[in-house]
């Protein structure tokens, strides 16, 4: 079962130790006591070699111990006295006499053993292997059993337990082979085979498969990850996968795609699109010039057709400078870059690769046209790619102008969310802005604080995006909601009654406005007052200057209404004022166009709380130059709403509902109105009011 080789490395170690033990009970003959002298042998060993191995020279002895010389020296004169009997080989060592030397017998018989055991350890590692030649004590060694523990070592007191060493014979020696001994040695093979034939290292696949549990931040990076590579595995091991978005680490380990789109998501209800395999970019000439926009996108459409590749625009944007209705409508810069333009808000580029798009948006003449445009487009060296894999929603609105954002983007998605909601079937999982972080959490911005209350997109969870100039967003599914396709709410039956009021209503309750949307249900809640009680019937008109503003303001706006409040016809009304909308949160401005029944402020941005007065309610815009989305006649329909414009005069101021303008008379200039021309407005609100 075992080589020879084998069980003389194994017995290796104990000779080691016994030649240890051995070389410390050695007498030294430098050290004062006792003279060395000759310690004679078991007769059972074979002397049929002599005077080899450091011997003494007779025939008949085998070599002496170590330290020990061939006489016996006299401890009283130091000289050197012959053995008187050196052959008294009949002696065995368990009755060795005392000597005339006066060394103690024990410590004779301990020198002893170690040396027999150094020379018999030797004879049974070498005797295994016929090859390695004889014994160095030059005879054959025969052991008739071996020696137990008390007669190799010492107790404490320095004594053996026996004083006769045994030898043993081949037949005793198979008796080292215990059942305890044996089961060390199986336990023993069966680790050397277990570490031996373990087997290799998982692959690179499996490896990205076991780790794409584990969280990770937004660049890909995983906590206890397995930083494992296999040579010759193929790219795809390289890619990090987490919350199913693949992160690559290069534009050159993602595999070749294919963009298709864009196709209607539902061909009854128009301005939701679906892309399929495209990625999105940045234009961030947008954010540099005024009128500041953060709408702007570009797409870029892979194809692998050659015409279009060869194309050396192929991956410059048209301009901005004309509405884009349709995907497949023509426009006049596709004759320069001689390609499809896109639609409002995402501007298309083509390209065969990320790569192919990188190089391509280098080269000098792409570089200088983009700019002249003002499509400049960001990543501009990409390095890093995130891949969504689930169905992803593109929020796109105006983040620096509330008015804007709730018709360019809301009133095209409405009725979409309406059917969402009731059948509570959103087709994406997921939600990026690139037009604001983190909106669809409780915002301080307007319009986002407006999607998380009416929860726009339902479980749809929000992607965190990273602005830098190196990482670039692709999708396996992209849905669009058409920029502006509503803004002017011309595409009708799709914004109804129905839909906004149900909007409107979710607002209400969301923000606990106080009084009630409909004029029956105000009605109603009326009625159900208890006796004694009487409803608030004095109108409440709220105004806004816009004072703070370097640019439209109301100048003598409250000189007006403090000689208005004097004059006895105004006594039921009153009179409220705003002094910076910027300052009040989203909640309270909701509840100030609630508590109100007329509007009339400077035109600007938020005449979007309109969406929470209640039905009815007038709004008069006052201004050089009043151009307003909330004024849309399509609009105030919905919810009877009644709107009046009124701007610079151009003839008589005395008998005009008109403002005379401060500087150049445009949109943004200040402005002031006469007494009689405040009171005449005045007057007409609440004669509609009551009318």
């Amino acid at each position: 079962f075992f080589r020879k080789s084998d069980l003389s490395d194994a017995l290796k170690p104990l000779n080691s130790t016994m030649q240890r033990i051995s070389s410390r009970t050695k007498l030294d003959t430098n050290m004062p006591g006792p003279a060395p002298l000759l310690l004679r042998r078991s007769s059972s060993i074979n002397r049929s070699v002599g005077g080899e191995a450091g011997g003494s020279g007779l025939g008949g002895l085998p070599p002496l111990a170590p330290s020990a010389g061939s006489s016996i020296v006299d401890p009283n004169d130091i000289i050197p006295v012959e053995d008187a009997d050196p052959d008294d080989s009949a002696l065995s060592m368990s009755t060795h006499k005392r000597k005339t030397s006066g060394i103690p017998l024990d410590v004779e018989q301990i020198v002893n053993r170690s040396t027999e055991m150094e020379m018999s350890l030797g004879q049974i590692a070498d005797s295994g292997d016929e090859e390695e030649g004889e014994h160095p004590l030059g005879g054959e060694l025969v052991m008739d059993s071996m020696p137990e523990f008390d007669e190799m070592f010492c107790n404490e007191q320095g004594r053996g337990g026996s004083s006769r060493f045994f030898t043993a014979s081949t037949s005793d020696f198979k008796n080292m082979f215990t059942s305890r001994r044996m089961s060390f040695l199986a336990v023993l093979a069966m680790l050397v085979t277990f570490f031996a034939f373990k087997q290799p290292p998982k692959a690179a696949e499996e490896v990205a498969a076991t780790t794409m549990d584990r969280p990770m931040d937004s660049k890909g990076v995983q906590y206890g990850e397995e930083h494992m590579e296999v040579v010759g595995a193929p790219k795809e091991a390289h890619v990090h996968e987490y919350n199913k978005i693949l992160f690559f680490d290069s534009p050159d380990k993602m595999k070749p795609m294919h963009s298709k789109g864009p196709v209607l998501f539902n061909s009854d209800i128009a301005g939701l699109y679906l892309f399929e395999n495209v990625c999105l970019t940045n234009n961030v000439d947008a954010l540099r010039y005024r009128p500041m926009e953060t709408t702007l996108r570009g797409l870029i459409y892979f194809t692998d057709d050659k015409k279009m590749n060869d194309n050396s625009k192929r991956c410059v944007p048209c301009s901005n400078n004309q509405a884009m209705e349709t995907w497949d409508e023509t426009y006049a810069d596709e004759s320069i870059v001689g390609h499809k333009c896109g639609m409002n808000g995402l501007h298309a580029m083509y390209a065969s690769s990320v790569g192919d798009w990188t190089s391509c948006i280098k080269q000098e003449e792409n570089t200088q046209l983009m700019t002249q445009w003002g499509q400049t487009q960001s990543p501009t060296a990409v390095e890093t790619i995130h891949f969504f894999k689930e169905p992803t929603f593109l929020l796109q609105f105006n983040a620096l102008d509330m008015e804007t954002s709730l018709f360019d983007m809301l009133m095209t998605y409405l009725p979409h969310w309406d059917q969402f909601r009731h059948e509570w079937d959103f087709p994406y999982e997921a939600v990026i802005s690139h037009s604001l972080q983190g909106c669809l959490s409780h915002s301080h911005n307007w319009f986002c604080e407006v999607l998380h209350q009416m929860n726009a997109f339902g479980p749809a969870k929000e992607i965190p995006w990273e602005p830098d100039e190196s990482t670039l967003y692709c999708f396996e599914e992209l849905f669009y909601n058409q920029v502006g396709y509503q803004r002017e709410l011309d595409h009708e039956g799709l914004v109804t009654r129905d839909i906004l009021g149900d909007f409107r209503e979710i607002l209400f309750r969301k923000f606990a406005l106080l009084r009630r949307r409909t004029v029956e249900d105000r009605k109603e809640e009326a009625a159900a007052l208890s006796k004694g009680e009487e409803a608030d019937d004095d109108t409440k008109i709220i105004f806004y200057d816009n004072k703070l503003s370097q640019l439209t303001k109301w100048n003598e706006m409250e000189a007006l209404i403090e000689k208005a409040r004097s004059l006895e016809k105004y006594q039921s009304i009153k009179f409220g004022t705003v002094d910076d909308f910027s300052r009040l949160t989203v909640a309270e401005q909701a509840r100030t166009f609630n508590e109100a029944d007329a509007i009339i402020m400077v035109h600007g941005e938020h005449m979007a709380n309109a969406i929470f007065a209640v039905d009815g309610t007038k709004f008069v815009e006052v201004g050089c130059e009043v151009s307003s989305l909330i004024g849309n006649p399509r609009f105030m329909e919905l919810f009877d709403g009644e709107y009046r414009a009124v701007e610079k005069c151009k003839g008589d101021e005395g008998t005009n509902v008109c403002v005379k303008c401060e500087g150049n008379g445009d949109g943004n200039s200040a402005f002031t109105m006469t007494p009689a021309a405040f009171e005449k407005m005045v007057d007409d609100v609440v004669k509609s009011l009551k009318g």
